[in-house]
């Protein structure tokens, strides 16, 4: 690892840029559903408000829209804790800056244990989604792309060294 701890840049590992994709789109996600959620903000008008109900009712999530306590705190890790952190993530696979890699282990066995906790109670406290499609096209990629960053981080210094 170079002194600075900064890897390739990214002209040089284009198959980075799914994950700078992936984590933007997280950021959002957790921002703009996640939040509103967590702070009971789905009821009323609002345009936020409004697409998280639609999620719930072509979904047929029923565990969601039913507001239980278990979705308010999941929602709010995400919101409030995942969020940012996607921002850093997205920063560090941009920059190539290798000492994202532990923190970025930490985040993937909690969110695995997250989804997997989470998809326990949507399908066991359920009733489970009535659209499992449009369940799983929203969900599933919370548990795919932590699972292939596990992966790309696997090895010290996932990004390289600038100086090599």
């Amino acid at each position: 690892m170079s002194e600075s701890g900064t890897g390739l840049p990214l002209s040089l590992r284009k198959k980075d840029i799914f994950f700078v994709l992936c984590f933007s789109f997280f950021a959002f996600s957790s921002f703009f559903s996640d939040s509103w959620h967590a702070l009971g903000l789905l009821e009323g008008d609002a345009f936020w408000s409004r697409a998280n109900r639609w999620y719930g009712e072509i979904a047929q999530d029923h565990f969601f829209l039913a507001d239980h306590p278990y979705v308010r705190v999941n929602t709010g890790i995400s919101g409030m804790i995942y969020g940012p952190f996607y921002l850093v993530l997205v920063y560090a696979f941009i920059k190539g800056k290798n000492w994202i890699r532990p923190m970025a282990l930490v985040y993937v066995g909690a969110m695995l244990h997250g989804c997997t906790e989470f998809l326990i109670y949507e399908y066991w406290i359920g009733p489970p989604p009535g659209n499992a499609a449009i369940f799983w096209a929203f969900n599933g990629p919370y548990w795919v792309v932590p699972f292939l960053l596990g992966v790309r981080m696997w090895k010290p210094n996932p990004f390289g060294s600038a100086s090599a």
